[in-house]
């Protein structure tokens, strides 16, 4: 039947052709898989460098952030018996009060990801950093490495400041 407006030869979103194919051919699935892995051989290896680089960075401003909390501590308490003593041997650091002897904590650098190394410290010729009540510290460098000879050197000045530059590896 023909109503006024509609076209009768139309074809409606709600009729289907007969025999028209459903899902995917198996050619079709095989490239779609194929592609995938071409894409997933390139993006894994990048996305390892990727957390490497970033594991080591997040190590450097860990440090970066208890070398300045200590400070404040020291200014807050008003002593000069804090010390953050870095041990390359053993990959790690710890706070100490050198009054009493107590080391109140120490943090591996692996905790930050795997592959994060002290490559060196060098703070005034020792491996670490005394702090003053008035706000000075022990200047310096120390350095990290990680397996993709990345690496990152932490400057401590003697007023305080402290800053990292980066060489990332890729």
């Amino acid at each position: 039947m023909f109503f006024p407006g509609t076209h009768p030869q139309k074809r409606t979103d709600n009729m289907k052709t007969a025999g028209t194919p459903k899902g995917f051919s198996l050619v079709e699935v095989i490239i779609v898989m194929a592609l995938i892995t071409i894409l997933g051989s390139f993006a894994i290896p990048a996305w390892r460098h990727y957390t490497l680089n970033t594991n080591i960075k997040t190590a450097t401003r860990e440090i970066m952030a208890d070398i300045l909390n200590t400070r404040q501590r020291a200014i807050a308490e008003n002593i000069n018996f804090y010390q953050i003593t870095f041990d390359v041997n053993n990959n790690n650091y710890s706070l100490s009060r050198t009054d009493t002897g107590v080391t109140l904590w120490t943090k591996s650098l692996t905790s930050y990801g795997a592959g994060n190394a002290l490559n060196s410290v060098n703070l005034g010729g020792n491996s670490f950093v005394n702090f003053q009540r008035r706000g000075t510290m022990t200047s310096g460098t120390i350095t990290l490495k990680n397996n993709l000879n990345s690496t990152s050197t932490i400057t401590v000045a003697i007023t305080g400041r402290v800053y990292a530059q980066y060489s990332m590896q890729k």
